[in-house]
């Protein structure tokens, strides 16, 4: 048995650091929620450049998805 015994009042050791966040990317990101806009076809919507974006914009719900008030808030902002 390498590992010291450690007792309950001791703190843990700390092994590996936190991961570095991601770089932000200028997109928005947004909040997975329970019933939402599906993620594919926000991503989508968001890749094409701003001139070619169907408006308005028509998601379906999904399961786990995006959440709604913050994806029309976003582009709500760009209009």
């Amino acid at each position: 048995m390498s590992e010291q015994r450690r007792h309950w009042w001791q703190p843990r050791e700390v092994r590996d650091p936190l991961p570095e966040p991601p770089a932000p990317t200028g997109r928005p990101t947004f909040d997975l929620v329970r019933r939402g806009y599906d993620r594919a076809q926000v991503d989508a919507h968001l890749a094409l450049p701003p001139a070619q974006r169907p408006r308005p914009a028509a998601f379906d719900l999904a399961r786990h998805g995006y959440d709604r008030a913050q994806v029309d808030r976003a582009l709500a902002a760009e209009s």
